[in-house]
C-alpha cells in the first residue's frame, strides 16, 4: 500500500480534480494542503481541503479522486461548514 504524502498533491493545489461519482464524475478544486507539523511520525500528518460549487454536494464517504502521483486514489472526505459560495470538504491523513 502506498503511503500518500503532502508532496503527492502539491501540484494540484488550485486545480480541478475529478471525483468518480454516480451517475457521472464531478470536478472539485483542491483548495489547500494543511500540515500540522509532526515531523517525527511514520508519515507527516496532513489534510486536504477541497471546494466545490454549491450545486455539487458530496456526502461523507470514500471516493476515487483523480489527482496526485500514481492516482486515482481512494480518499475519504467529510463535508464541513460551507462558505457563502462554495461547499468545503476535508480529507485527513494521519
Amino acid at each position: 500500500m502506498l503511503l500518500l504524502k503532502p508532496e503527492d498533491f502539491e501540484a494540484w493545489v488550485g486545480k480541478q480534480v475529478r471525483v468518480a461519482t454516480v451517475p457521472h464524475p464531478v470536478e472539485i478544486t483542491l483548495a489547500a494542503i494543511f500540515r500540522p507539523g509532526y515531523p517525527n511520525d511514520i508519515r507527516e500528518p496532513f489534510s486536504l481541503m477541497f471546494e466545490s460549487p454549491m450545486n455539487i454536494s458530496l456526502i461523507d464517504g470514500a471516493y476515487e479522486f483523480d489527482c496526485g502521483k500514481g492516482g486515482p486514489h481512494t480518499i475519504v472526505i467529510t463535508q464541513l461548514k460551507p462558505l457563502p459560495n462554495a461547499r468545503v470538504y476535508q480529507a485527513i491523513f494521519n
